[in-house]
């Protein structure tokens, strides 16, 4: 893609953006970004073992933020990745899928969306480490 194909792709993101709005019944709701530097998101993310069952954000910002913020959520989306595999994402091949010409140098607003995304999966992680164990009812006392 060159140059205004990147931008094209941005744009379209940001007025039509792919999975915006609250999710009913999200197990997270993460905060992300800052108003001062582009952008803020809000992922709500709904987790069903390691995979994840629903997914949408809410936000308000510049174009690259948040037109970056509906692609992460479409890519996870299109692509049906894990949680883990999210976490694995790297933050510089992603600013490259969205277009590093078009982001320039402001690829903290480009990857503002899946940092809180991650943070989102791994807050999601640690709460149902934290759960007890379910005793099994088949055991007798």
């Amino acid at each position: 893609m060159d140059r205004q194909q990147q931008i094209a792709a941005l744009v379209d993101h940001a007025r039509n953006p792919r999975h915006e709005g609250g999710l009913e019944y999200a197990d997270v709701v993460m905060p992300g970004g800052s108003p001062e530097c582009g952008g803020s998101v809000v992922v709500h993310l709904r987790g069903e073992g390691d995979r994840i069952a629903g997914l949408s954000f809410t936000g308000q910002g510049d174009t690259i933020s948040m037109g970056a913020t509906s692609m992460v959520m479409q890519l996870v989306r299109d692509e049906n990745l894990t949680m883990d595999e999210v976490l694995d994402l790297d933050y510089d091949a992603f600013v490259d899928r969205v277009g590093r010409e078009a982001v320039g140098s402001r690829t903290r607003n480009a990857t503002m969306g899946l940092s809180a995304l991650k943070a989102a999966i791994r807050k999601y992680q640690k709460d149902r480490r934290a759960l007890p164990a379910k005793e099994d009812e088949r055991t007798v006392a």
